[in-house]
């Protein structure tokens, strides 16, 4: 039997970006071509072999008969106007692309994508889908061992995106928060007495000695222990597990949950709250809401004037909620903003963590939403999955100065997390629907799994069943062959994903140098501190706009000239997004933008926010000019055109 080598096992060389990607004027068309030809081909091989002696259901008399033809004819014809119409999106490929997180798509991922397709597997359960289900949780493992999850424990699995995967996590978190409470009911009710758990400053005792409050402040990994004490002390884990989803807040309601605190606790406590960032994606108010905990639970706490969350300023939230005893369900720290790619200094925010659990007794789940920045952590990997050095990552991107040492720490960091959101279709370059989320302890799967007689079975590997223990209730198996195949051919170290991540970063720093040391007058630019990542965002005054308001307004101009909307009828040359920093999510953050623009705190209240442009860079080309063309300074030079054309507007 013939057999292939596995892709790692192949003999290897430097990696030449250039064959990662289709390229922006189809340069690997012949490779892609014919390996996309090589997959359709070997799937209808599969389908004209499986059980031959059953012939064909389709004989070619049928093909000749008009209804025949004339249905294929609308096929072909359709076909021809939707790929019209496709023309009219925005060319993600390009260089001239730096809008919105997206770009050219690694071609390892169409592939495995379209080969898999083809098979249309349903990952929601493994008899729907036994090979890509299994691809599904290697890449699960792949993820965890980037971020320095241990591999025996995690447990992960890929969504439709990172909203989903931040409601899994939040999800996760609050049923974590209350297992304690539940596992105390559970136990008076099954006769389990004397159950024991540990406390944040390491004392242990047992829930029945427990206030509410202390209840509510049991780490995720003590309350997760305490349920294999009780699963143990029963004897029978799905009993126990009964018993405890009978009591649990998941089961029971916000409403009843409550009753039932109010009766036992004469201390009722105000509601859980979740921290996140003044930069945190909209996502998480949705899941606030959608969860029940309610948007007004949602506490933003302000970040530096670099963006990143302030150590300080959530060390004072969470001081000032333990006075008034108000429970912290999670803290979201941010792995790459989606206005300015600013990361979160996680390492500081996971030692305030624990710091604070000895001295004040405060527990709460510790996420890292890393959908946008997630794929940064594989520049501190050696080939072998060792961590590298700051230095020996520094080295990689010399004479650049990237990453910068905070950023570094942070992404080592994300070990210390109970979950991480990552994104594929993001920085990993793949086509959607690809996010993840991934726990650092796969124990937590029990308190969000579902029965469905139909598709999970007894005696079976439960792990299997993806569907039990997830949101969403159907996931195409072709993005996770897809992903597999991605990480194949840029495995998730320094010299494969973290060469194609530095790269692009590195054309981030060099359009932001040409952008701030750009002449630009009569018009000010003033661009926002220097990029944690690989976006690049700037504020431009107007030389005869004297409100922030009509500053604004003017930004908004030059979004649209550099933008494309439903039923455009010019394409721009360079396409660019915006973004408002909103006065009160910014906070002071912004003011160092507000004032270059010659403005004032004031301004900036009455404006309720200040306007910038946002350049999404994707291209790991930018930096090296490959081609004939430099794009930076094409988008430069586009730039200064369309501020022109708009000053010569105004004075007409």
């Amino acid at each position: 039997m013939r057999t292939h080598p596995r892709p790692d096992t192949l003999p290897t060389a430097p990696l030449d970006l250039g064959s990662i990607f289709l390229g922006p004027k189809g340069e690997n068309a012949d490779t892609f071509e014919r390996l996309l030809l090589e997959a359709f081909r070997d799937h209808v091989f599969w389908r004209r072999n499986l059980h031959p002696e059953d012939g064909f259901l389709i004989q070619e008399a049928e093909k000749r008969a008009p209804g025949y033809e004339a249905s294929l004819s609308v096929l072909s014809q359709e076909l021809m106007g939707l790929l019209g119409q496709l023309k009219g999106g925005v060319p993600s490929f390009s260089p001239r692309y730096i809008g919105h997180m997206c770009s050219d798509l690694t071609m390892a991922s169409l592939i495995g994508y379209f080969a898999t397709m083809l098979y249309n597997p349903n990952n929601v359960s493994a008899e729907a889908s036994p090979v890509t289900t299994r691809l599904e949780f290697e890449v699960a493992e792949q993820l965890a061992r980037m971020v320095g999850y241990a591999p025996e424990r995690q447990w992960g699995h890929l969504t439709s995106g990172g909203t989903v995967a931040n409601f899994e996590a939040l999800w996760v978190a609050r049923n974590v928060k209350y297992l304690p409470v539940a596992l105390r009911h559970a136990a008076e009710e099954a006769g389990v007495k004397g159950l024991e758990v540990r406390l944040p400053d390491g004392h242990e005792t047992t829930l029945r000695e427990l206030s509410l409050w202390q209840l509510l402040n049991v780490t995720p990994e003590a309350a997760l222990d305490a349920l294999d004490r009780f699963r143990a002390r029963l004897g029978d884990a799905r009993l126990a597990m009964e018993w405890v989803t009978r009591h649990s807040l998941a089961g029971l309601g916000y409403q009843e949950f409550g009753l039932r605190l109010a009766s036992e606790f004469k201390d009722a406590l105000p509601p859980g709250v979740v921290l996140v960032p003044s930069t945190a994606h909209y996502s998480w108010e949705k899941t606030c809401r959608a969860l029940g905990i309610g948007a007004r639970q949602l506490i933003h706490v302000p970040v530096d004037t670099h963006f990143r969350m302030s150590p300080a300023a959530l060390e004072d939230t969470l001081r000032t909620l333990a006075v008034r005893q108000q429970p912290v369900i999670a803290c979201v720290a941010v792995m790459g903003s989606t206005e300015e790619s600013a990361v979160d200094r996680l390492d500081l925010l996971a030692d305030l963590r624990e710091r604070l659990g000895r001295t004040l007794g405060l527990a709460f789940h510790l996420h890292a939403d890393a959908a946008w920045g997630g794929y940064a952590a594989s520049i501190t990997r050696g080939p072998g999955g060792e961590r590298r050095t700051y230095e020996e990552t520094l080295a990689d991107y010399a004479p650049e100065s990237w990453p910068s040492e905070g950023v570094y720490r942070a992404l080592c960091a994300l070990e210390r997390t109970d979950s991480v959101t990552i994104d594929p279709h993001k920085l990993g370059y793949m086509p959607y629907p690809a996010g993840s989320i991934t726990f650092r302890d796969k124990r937590v799967r029990d308190l969000v799994s579902v029965e469905a007689p139909y598709l999970f079975h007894a005696g079976g590997d439960e792990s299997a069943y993806l569907g039990r223990s997830i949101f969403e209730g159907s996931k195409p198996g072709a993005a996770a062959a897809g992903v597999w195949m991605s990480h194949k051919v840029l495995p998730l170290n320094a010299s494969g994903y973290g060469r194609l991540v530095g790269e692009t970063a590195k054309g981030a720093m060099a359009l932001y140098r040409r952008i701030a040391s750009g002449d630009w007058a009569p018009f000010k630019v003033v661009p926002l501190p220097a990029s944690d990542l690989n976006i690049v965002c700037f504020a431009v005054g107007h030389p005869s706009l004297e409100t922030l308001e009509r500053t604004n307004d003017f930004m908004d101009r030059l979004y649209r000239a550099l933008s494309v909307g439903p039923g455009a009828l010019k394409r721009p040359d360079y396409y660019v997004t915006k973004t408002v920093l909103r006065a009160h999510e910014y906070g002071r953050a912004a003011l160092p933008t507000v004032e270059g623009l010659g403005f004032t705190p004031k301004d900036y209240d009455r404006a309720g926010g200040v306007a910038v442009l946002r350049c999404t860079v994707m291209d790991p080309f930018l930096a090296s000019r490959r081609g004939k063309v430099d794009y930076i300074r094409g988008f430069v030079h586009t730039l200064g055109e369309v501020m022109r054309a708009e000053l010569e507007s105004a004075r007409r």
